[in-house]
């Protein structure tokens, strides 16, 4: 199992450069007031992954092989999509649609933002300062408290298709590992000191048979921190995608920005038809057009669907358009939207999104 590096800002980017700029430019003025939050991209963090539990098209459990030795080191000043570590595992022989990848809910992080003046601290209180440590900023633990009382936590990766797995055979597996704007720090009554919010996911993975890639979208221009509440109606949308290009993910996530009926939070789509609570149609059309559909409940029921032009490069933006309907029209060829993203000529909303990171 194969953890890689997920989409980067590219620091050769003019755009990034240019954000860059601003954030040193603006250090001195900002500041922190009690009751902020902020949602944070970690310059680097440690996270050890302990098991994968593989798993049939209908959800049913194949088999469970334990990781050793299998602490990632996340490190956003690499290239995207540069290996992290390798872990070896064992797998079920069968056909296998899915996994669930389990990582140790305490890890080490290391965050570091000029523009908003967090820095992860070992010295102080509460792990966090509003100035810049001596010696910069180190890791600091944190413990992710979202899910059930275990000590690890699952992420669940569903394939564009099947693995068939035969005796004898190497199967290997490329898990991309992302953590852009991922971890929440509030800041305390006294607007002196942060908290790291256990309460979210603090990294974002997807994976398949091949080594594959993430980009980042958001109508906030934020490449590290964002301020909650400081944009209003914030979306932001990760897309994750196999080695040729083939979108296999979308994850949108908003803060007060309900779109189309669909409420706050994750919602994400699948390169797959309908199956129980897995599906969405994602698809790329030779237009370069992204197209998908977000359920109400599982996917028997629809909510709305999603048509988006993809862009080309870091700093370019796009417009996301969403029509709310219980009956999104179906691809043609009954798959995904790669054989034709659905026209919209009269969206019920539209956002402006910027590509921040591929």
């Amino acid at each position: 199992m194969s953890f890689v590096l997920g989409g980067t800002s590219g620091s050769s980017s003019p755009y990034v450069a240019s954000l860059e700029r601003s954030a040193i430019g603006s250090a001195q003025s900002a500041s922190l007031l009690p009751g902020d939050e902020y949602i944070v991209s970690p310059r680097k963090a440690k996270i050890t992954f302990t098991s994968v539990v593989f798993k049939s098209a209908d959800g049913a459990t194949l088999g469970t092989s334990t990781l050793s030795n299998c602490t990632v080191t996340y490190d956003r000043s690499l290239a995207s999509g540069s290996t992290l570590l390798d872990c070896a595992f064992t797998v079920p022989l069968g056909s296998i649609s899915q996994v669930a990848v389990y990582f140790d809910k305490s890890m080490q992080l290391l965050v570091s933002d000029a523009k908003y003046g967090i820095y992860s601290d070992p010295a102080a209180a509460t792990l966090y300062s509003t100035a810049a440590p001596a010696g910069g900023a180190a890791f600091v633990p944190f413990t992710t408290t979202i899910g059930d009382n275990g000590t690890s936590r699952a992420t669940p990766i569903v394939f564009a298709s099947p693995i068939s797995v035969v005796a004898g055979s190497s199967p290997k597996l490329y898990i991309t590992t992302d953590m852009v704007q991922t971890f929440q720090l509030v800041v305390n009554p006294g607007g002196t000191t942060l908290t790291g919010a256990g309460s979210n996911d603090p990294v974002a993975l997807f994976g398949g048979p091949t080594r594959g890639t993430s980009s980042f979208y958001s109508n906030a221009n934020a490449i590290d921190s964002y301020k909650v509440g400081s944009v209003n109606g914030f979306q932001s949308l990760r897309v994750y995608y196999d080695q040729t290009g083939v979108p296999l993910f979308a994850m949108r996530t908003s803060v007060s920005g309900n779109m189309c009926g669909v409420d706050n939070g994750p919602k994400g789509a699948w390169a797959s038809p309908p199956l129980s609570d897995i599906g969405g149609w994602l698809g790329r059309d030779p237009n370069k057009t992204l197209g998908w559909a977000v359920p109400l409940a599982t996917y028997s029921a629809y909510a709305a669907y999603f048509v988006m032009a993809e862009p080309a490069a870091i700093g370019q933006s796009t417009v996301l358009k969403c029509k709310a309907t219980t009956s999104p029209p179906p691809p043609v060829d009954g798959q995904t939207y790669s054989s034709g993203a659905p026209a919209m000529p009269n969206p019920d909303a539209t956002v402006t999104l910027t590509l921040l990171a591929k």
